[in-house]
């Protein structure tokens, strides 16, 4: 019996083309690309030392994932707001500030300049933009490249300049911190500049581009794997002529395999030269690297497509993946613009993320909490740019909900109860809400009709807002008599003046834009009646104080602030249903055709049910001879039709 092992001795000592090729350097494992390996280890090699936009530019998995973000941030909102107190904001879209960002440059919009700035911040952690003026105390802004901005300081703290390369004259300029707009992340080593998730991503980064090139190679050559042809060991010895015969032969047929089959000899085979895309697990690679991209971003991958949930991933993209990164966007420009540039404390910027979270759970969390429909039906058909139609501009209560004396919530949107706390059906209340306790010593009216309904529970809780209001000032008085016992009644005018007009502002702006919507009229325009709400809020601000220093002299300190919650109820109830129902028919007036608009009285209680439903032309006399909350404690309202 022939021993095969000594033969191979023999072929692998004896063969002249043997002794060679491995003096060479060849091994019989087979090698990824065959003979396109170099190429496949220098684009391994230039993705290991490349800058971040070569990575951005070469690698899908980094675009897709960088992109995602990108994408969703431009479709936001930017607003500016000034923060009022810990409660309230106010909107300042006319602001120099919001300008700025609404208008970057006369080339560039808003969105494409925010989504540059999102796009250099994810893939090196530092964004910058050259600041300008421009006429109307304005800022301009023009993104810079990153890969052509050296930072130079004097301290490891702050960058000083800016060095920036132009490439079209190859010369460089330096410019101040003060017209630069630098967003950086964080670096342990460096707080100057910010440490790139591509650093961490690296050795990743470079896999895919190994594998890419891979591919290329393949593709290269006709999709076809390098293949060499096994002969077995009882073969009989070729020729050098029958060797090259039987090469020219078989290739010729391999050529033409899709005509003509590829025949070999008896115990010939045709086998592979390096590892095919299956072997190396070229797909499975790619999706593994696409993941750690993801989760080094905190993308959820189903919306990389790597999941199958699109819609849980989506909620979580939306709730914990964009809202950081906005919030860091934004409190940058808060320290960068609005305090550095304008010297503002009271202003913050804010992307509008409910845009994206509406459409997905958040809208059903807040009806689950309510208990009712959280939008006008007109509201939601003007998102889809449809018309309004008629009943469209009051809430839907669900008839398995009661809203009113003592409500409780049903119990199929009730929440779990805390079984520490009161129950929640108000079964625990002594006494009515407060919203309702202005007039217990009457009965309620019944509101069968629904937008009346709706147009008394909203002077309620305006009412309850100007008693908050009243009942701040008093807590202040008391304060600052029982600690310094001097008076300072003017500055107490003045600044009790100010909380009133300011509430009695948002009071008017919110009921004279429903109105004038409900009307099919445009915006309300609150500027038109500014001087006559400070008007208002200077007379009942000075009307309370000097009841205020009336008592203190009768009944002394304690005796006046026994007089708290009289006060409280009685100026916030007249307070509140007087802005109420003045904004109401302010807004009929600037709508189209007010002067033919008519007002109709809504009693709450059985104290005026006989002027309940009394309708008379918007600025005619009411029959019973004064206005609804016209009365001490008279908690009415009307409706304009």
């Amino acid at each position: 019996m022939r021993n095969p092992f000594k033969r191979r001795e023999k072929a692998l000592t004896g063969s002249s083309e043997v002794i060679q090729a491995v003096s060479g350097g060849w091994t019989p494992l087979p090698q990824l690309g065959g003979g396109s390996r170099q190429r496949i280890v220098e684009a391994f090699q230039t993705a290991k030392t490349a800058n971040y936009a070569w990575l951005y530019a070469n690698s899908p998995a980094l675009r897709s994932v960088v992109d995602v973000i990108v994408r969703n941030v431009g479709q936001l909102d930017l607003r500016l707001y000034e923060e009022i107190d810990e409660s309230e904001r106010q909107p300042r879209p006319d602001h120099p500030a919001a300008l700025s960002l609404r208008y970057p440059s006369e080339t560039v919009p808003a969105d494409q300049f925010i989504r540059t700035m999102f796009r250099d911040y994810l893939i090196s952690a530092d964004a910058v933009a050259l600041m300008f003026a421009v006429p109307g105390q304005r800022i301009g802004f023009k993104w810079l490249p990153i890969s052509r901005v050296q930072f130079l300081g004097s301290n490891m703290f702050d960058v000083d300049t800016y060095r920036i390369y132009d490439q079209l004259s190859g010369a460089y300029s330096d410019w101040p911190a003060s017209q630069i707009l630098h967003w950086r992340g964080e670096n342990p080593d460096d707080p100057r500049l910010g440490l790139s998730h591509l650093e961490t991503l690296r050795s990743i980064l470079a896999e895919e581009a190994a594998m890419q090139q891979a591919n290329i190679e393949l593709a290269n050559s006709g999709m076809a794997q390098q293949t060499w042809v096994y002969r077995p060991m009882e073969a009989p010895d070729w020729t050098n002529e029958d060797r090259g015969a039987m090469e020219q032969d078989l290739a010729n047929r391999i050529r033409r395999s899709n005509k003509l089959p590829v025949v070999l000899e008896e115990g010939m085979e045709l086998r592979p030269m390096g590892v095919s895309p299956k072997d190396a697990e070229a797909l499975d690679l790619r999706k593994w690297i696409k993941g750690e991209v993801a989760d080094e971003y905190g993308v959820p991958r189903g919306m990389v497509g790597l999941a199958d949930n699109l819609e849980q991933a989506r909620s979580q993209f939306y709730t914990d993946t964009l809202p950081p990164y906005c919030e860091e966007f934004t409190k940058m420009l808060n320290l960068r613009i609005l305090v550095r540039e304008y010297g503002w404390t009271e202003g913050c910027f804010e992307f509008n993320l409910d845009e994206k979270q509406m459409g997905d759970e958040r809208i059903k969390t807040l009806v689950s909490a309510t208990g009712r429909a959280v939008i006008l039906t007109n509201e939601a058909r003007a998102k889809l740019n449809l018309p309004p139609v008629d009943g469209g501009d009051e809430l839907v209560t669900p008839m398995n909900v009661i809203v009113g004396d003592n409500p409780k919530p049903s119990p199929q949107v009730m929440p779990p109860q805390d079984p520490n706390g009161p129950q929640q059906d108000g079964s625990y209340r002594a006494e009515p809400p407060k919203a309702l306790a202005k007039a217990q010593e009457y009965e309620p009216l019944p509101q069968l009709h629904p937008g009346r309904k709706a147009e008394l529970e909203r002077q309620y809780r305006n009412i309850d807002t100007m008693q908050a209001v009243v009942q701040k000032h008093f807590n202040r008085l008391e304060r600052s008599l029982k600690a310094k016992g001097a008076a300072d009644w003017r500055r107490w005018d003045k600044e009790f003046t100010s909380d009133l007009d300011s509430a009695l502002e948002r009071i008017v702006e919110t009921e004279g834009s429903i109105t004038a919507m409900r009307l099919g009229g445009h915006d309300f325009d609150v500027r038109r009646v500014k001087n006559y709400l400070l008007a208002m809020a200077q007379g009942a601000a000075q009307a309370i104080n000097d009841t205020i220093q009336s008592e203190i002299k009768d009944m002394g300190l304690d005796g006046a602030m026994n007089q708290r919650a009289r006060h409280v109820a009685s100026a916030g109830t007249s307070l509140g249903a007087r802005a109420t129902t003045w904004a109401r028919q302010e807004a009929a007036r600037q709508t189209p055709g007010g002067d033919q608009r008519m007002k109709t009285w809504i009693a709450d209680t059985d104290r005026h049910a006989e002027f309940d439903g009394d309708t008379v032309p918007v600025d005619a006399d009411w029959p019973a001879g004064f206005a609804p909350g016209g009365a001490p404690n008279c908690a009415c309202t009307m409706s304009i039709v």
